[in-house]
């Protein structure tokens, strides 16, 4: 039997009837008779009443029912009034008394700061970092930056003060040489958000091998691939010839990319945009190099939807004296949403996943058939027992059943200024309702959901450079 998140055995006797059940139930929830909605997938139609018989129906050992009902439960005593001044740090953080802290900027670090804010929100993360066997003794930078990072966030959890990363910062450099570029002044150079991210979950793929009691990583090896892991399946049509046939296949990213022309305004047009593209290939039809149309679409999809506008590109500058170019940055404003439909973006094979939970969300809200007949639609296990009878799949690792394709952003990382190796980054976690909290390195400032909207660009403000989404239970 499923109730809310729980699963529990059920003994049924038919013979004893209805009545008898609902008793039963209620010695294992706490949940009376008279608040139970008794829900079974081709026993009964919508909800059990009491005078059905249940003699006559097929039951099966090991078939799975339904309870929807609120328990009523033994009162918990009276808990002692805590004052905020007697609190520990972490204690205070957990009621949100506090504001979470900052991290110093150790030379341009605000690109790191802001990526680490962002995946700090990220629990599974947390817990894998928890979970998986470090040894900050071996001989390996990588190692010994992973096991500097759960140190990290274990300070930040602990501490109402700002934090100084300067165990983290340094073996971050040393894996890192790139991140250690000098500047002619001297200190260290402005590096870019995206490629910190990219080269931290590289390092973090290779080390978070457990996850813990927190979730499950199916069939990936780690905990990255399983939270950030976006299956992507790609065609190739040769565009010079039809006798070339379609070539499949599928690849692996860790996020998507938003790309940005005159005619993108938002975040959905820009991913789009990224998913198609023209490619030179050799055509053993004509025996030479011809254009093939790549056409890209999700085939599974992840918990958690890392996503970079792409707005730096090098611009060339033969005419100057080192003739190397520059790095510009396009300032057009590209709206994102708070919530992220990614059906359209998916093939067929996982629309079709997506399609129960979307139909009966939709009769929900347009109010068609039985409210009970409903609930059972949108119920998880219901749904994941009846898909792997008919052989269906999941829409990707962590994915719940009843997932209809959206996703809410919880994390925005923007950059200010005009080049990716200058300005400035910050952090933005979303908290409760419409609270955020904004990180300017070692300041947070709590702001709200109007502010994020803001930081769609169109000017030498801050911008949304990364975003992150989560699956919307």
């Amino acid at each position: 039997m499923k109730w809310n998140k729980q699963v529990m055995e059920l003994s049924v006797d038919p013979s004893e009837g209805a009545a008898s059940l609902k008793e039963g139930i209620k010695r294992l929830t706490g949940v009376p008779a008279d608040r139970q909605k008794v829900m079974a997938k081709g026993l009964w139609k919508g909800t059990l009443k009491d005078e059905q018989d249940l003699a006559g129906l097929d039951w099966k050992d090991g078939m799975l029912i339904a309870m929807m009902g609120t328990s009523t439960g033994l009162s918990e005593p009276d808990k002692p009034i805590v004052f905020v001044e007697d609190m520990t740090d972490q204690e205070k953080q957990k009621v949100a008394a506090v504001l979470p802290p900052g991290l110093e900027n150790l030379g341009n670090t605000c690109y790191m700061n802001a990526t680490l804010q962002c995946l700090k929100a990220i629990p599974e993360l947390r817990a894998s970092l928890e979970a998986s066997p470090l040894n900050p003794r071996a001989n390996e930078s990588s190692e010994h930056m992973t096991s500097s990072l759960k140190n990290l966030f274990k300070q930040m959890d602990t501490t109402t003060n700002s934090v100084t990363p300067t165990e983290y910062v340094a073996f971050m450099r040393h894996t890192f040489p790139q991140f250690a570029r000098p500047t002619a002044q001297g200190g260290f150079s402005q590096q870019d958000a995206d490629e910190f991210f990219n080269e931290l979950l590289t390092v973090l793929s290779t080390k978070l091998t457990s996850p813990g009691n927190a979730f499950s990583f199916e069939d990936k090896s780690n905990a990255i691939n399983a939270l950030f892991g976006i299956e992507m399946s790609v065609d190739l049509k040769c565009i010079e010839t039809d006798a070339e046939p379609i070539k499949h296949s599928s690849e692996i990213y860790l996020r998507l990319q938003c790309n940005i022309t005159a005619d993108i305004a938002t975040l959905e047009q820009g991913i789009k945009l990224g998913l198609e593209a023209d490619v030179e290939k050799n055509s053993e039809v004509l025996g030479r190099n011809c254009i093939w149309k790549q056409t890209r679409s999700i085939h599974k999809l992840p918990k958690y939807l890392a996503i970079q506008f792409n707005r730096f590109f090098w611009k060339r500058t033969p005419e100057s004296r080192d003739h190397q170019g520059v790095s510009c940055k396009i300032l057009k404003p590209v709206k994102f949403s708070f919530t992220l439909d990614i059906h359209d973006l998916c093939d067929d094979e996982l629309k079709e996943i997506l399609s129960g939970p979307r139909k009966a969300h939709a009769k929900k809200l347009m109010g068609i058939g039985r409210q009970e007949d409903v609930e059972m639609e949108e119920d998880s296990d219901l749904q994941a027992a009846l898909r792997m009878s008919n052989g269906g799949g999941t829409a990707g690792v962590g994915i719940p059943p009843t997932f209809r394709g959206i996703y809410e952003l919880f994390g925005v990382v923007t950059h200010k200024g005009r080049a990716s190796d200058s300005g400035h980054y910050m952090g933005w976690v979303k908290q409760e309702g419409d609270d955020w909290i904004c990180f300017d390195d070692e300041n947070a400032s709590a702001c709200k959901q109007d502010d994020v909207g803001q930081l769609s660009g169109g000017g030498d403000y801050d911008m949304a450079y990364m975003v992150f989404y989560r699956v919307k239970e």
